[in-house]
């Protein structure tokens, strides 16, 4: 993956606050995608989702458990949204700045699932691509679409899981390793 484009961009303003946060993989089985960027003290070092936020702590118990996948982690607006100096959720003009490189990885990769995190992306690309809006249910049965002949999997965010479903996370981890390795085995994912 070339992440010329990306470096580059200035599509919005968020790119003065932190250069963009990329995981600099070469190539993904199974995409991650997160809201935005956090902010790090050298983004040359750090990857999106990383394991020192509570939601990448969970993710890398569940990429632990599945050692021959390669998984990739990127966010939807790839700099850091800031608010007199705090983090806040980007907004959609800024991911909608920024969604074209999200497909550009997804072209460029070819992984065989994306997990979309959380209601604010899987609402945000499914307006993109003109799909009717999925609601995450409680039992962790996740719907799919595809774009680019890939699996799209919209689900809960880890942190909501973290703090709301605390009781149901080993349930959570379970659906998602399903999902993975099923999709792994098969060319299309089928659930």
């Amino acid at each position: 993956m070339d992440f010329e484009n990306i470096l580059k961009c200035n599509r919005c303003s968020l790119c003065k606050n932190q250069l963009p946060l990329l995981d600099k993989k070469t190539s993904a089985d199974v995409f991650w995608v997160g809201l935005s960027a956090v902010r790090v003290e050298n983004v040359e070092n750090e990857i999106p989702l990383c394991a020192k936020t509570n939601s990448g702590k969970l993710i890398c118990k569940i990429e632990s458990s599945m050692k021959d996948i390669q998984f990739y982690k990127t966010n939807i607006v790839k700099c850091l949204p800031l608010r007199d100096s705090k983090i806040r959720y980007p907004n959609s003009k800024e991911m909608s700045a920024c969604y074209n490189h999200l497909i550009d990885e997804i072209k460029a990769f070819k992984p065989k699932i994306v997990f979309l995190l959380g209601k604010i992306i899987c609402d945000f690309v499914q307006k993109k691509e003109n799909i009717s809006p999925t609601k995450l249910h409680s039992n962790f049965e996740y719907k799919k679409f595809h774009i680019l002949n890939t699996t799209i999997v919209p689900i809960h965010h880890p942190s909501y899981i973290q703090i709301y479903k605390r009781k149901q996370v080993d349930r959570y981890i379970s659906a998602l390793e399903n999902i993975t390795m099923q999709g792994a085995k098969n060319e299309r994912v089928r659930f």
